[in-house]
């Protein structure tokens, strides 16, 4: 009964450090798939806002307000200033602003999936732990 077990040397360093790779590997996982979700939900919320904001320019009158660039130029130069106020005017800033902040998480989302994704596919290749003997 008194039997001595002799325990390989480092195996408890190896042991601790696939807990910790295990550990990492299931927090970039969640990670992952929470930015995933968010890219996805992202894009398809950016579609009816692209809508939004292509309907709030065309009943703002933005376009008729920069056709005139292209259609007067003399009478755009000459009142210069209140051409600017008249577009800044018609810019529909509250669906741009929704649009592009979509946009941001988006682009943001993708970036560190790529980031995230470079990190996992490192940490599968290394492999499982050396086999003890």
């Amino acid at each position: 009964m008194d039997k001595e077990i002799n325990l390989p040397e480092g195996l408890l360093e190896r042991v601790l450090a696939r807990i910790q790779r295990e550990k990492r590997l299931r927090s970039l996982k969640r990670q992952l798939v929470v930015f995933s979700m968010l890219a996805v939900g992202s894009s398809v919320a950016m579609v009816p806002s692209f809508q939004m904001v292509r309907t709030n320019f065309i009943e703002s009158g933005f376009f008729n307000f920069l056709s005139l660039l292209f259609s007067d130029f003399k009478v755009v130069t000459a009142s210069w200033q209140n051409f600017a106020l008249s577009l800044l005017e018609a810019l529909p800033l509250t669906g741009l602003i929704i649009f592009l902040g979509l946009g941001l998480v988006f682009f943001a989302s993708v970036l560190v999936l790529t980031k995230e994704s470079k990190i996992i596919f490192t940490v599968l290749k290394e492999g499982p732990a050396p086999q003890v003997s």
